[in-house]
């Protein structure tokens, strides 16, 4: 049984653009029908029952808690059982692959695919409460990662200023058939980055790990890796 690559991104709980992202990487199975593809309704069970062994997905204040400690942050959110818990965690995981990572923290964030108009977005990139995020800001850090030409801006806003920023810039979401030109990422339940607000290096890897490029999400995958490794050998 063959099921379009919509169907296919709601049974996986990602986007479209990574359903074909993992087809075209042949991670998944189905063929092309003219510009799109069919997915095999078998593989995606493949896939999602993968996906179960790897375990349920971190609550937000956890996730977050999770990346924070990687940066050898203290996470102050989390209660000191819930930090012990977490830290517990984190010395058992070994070989975690892109899919794995990605079922571990996709709670941590709420993500807005919308429309700007193109005078709002230099507005909104100017504001204090928005934080330029994406494969533009991880270049030019220690990933293996050149920057990648797209016309789609990447931010993160506090959970409390969204809606002010939304308003402010009538900025609206992006419908099935209409390409976003942002994106949005709002963090749940907590402000993640500290007084300057600077965005984690890991906070970044894992927000590369839902890149449709898959050079994206490979360079997310090693600096995941990079950062677990160091954190466990501290």
């Amino acid at each position: 049984m063959e099921i379009v690559v919509a169907e296919a991104a709601e049974r996986l709980d990602v986007s479209p653009s990574r359903v074909r992202q993992m087809l075209i990487a042949g991670d998944l199975v189905g063929r092309r029908v003219g510009r799109d593809w069919l997915v095999s309704a078998e593989d995606v069970a493949r896939v999602q029952g993968h996906r179960r062994r790897a375990g349920r997905p971190l609550g937000p204040l956890r996730a977050w808690g999770l990346l924070d400690l990687l940066e050898d942050g203290g996470a102050p959110w989390l209660s000191y059982s819930a930090r012990s818990q977490v830290r517990g965690y984190m010395s058992r995981l070994s070989d975690v692959d892109a899919d794995q990572w990605r079922s571990i923290l996709r709670g941590r964030s709420q993500v807005v695919r919308a429309v700007a108009h193109p005078a709002a977005v230099p507005r909104l990139l100017a504001r204090p409460d928005v934080h330029p995020a994406g494969p533009d800001v991880a270049a030019r850090r220690a990933f293996d990662l050149v920057a990648l030409e797209s016309d789609v801006v990447e931010v993160y806003v506090a959970e409390d200023a969204w809606p002010v920023v939304q308003r402010a810039l009538a900025l609206r979401d992006a419908g099935a058939l209409e390409p976003p030109n942002l994106i949005v990422r709002v963090p749940q339940r907590v402000w993640p980055f500290g007084s300057d607000a600077d965005i984690s290096d890991a906070a970044l890897a894992a927000d590369l790990l839902e890149a449709p490029e898959p050079r994206a999400v490979r360079a997310g995958q090693l600096r995941l890796d990079e950062l677990l490794r160091e954190w466990q050998s501290a």
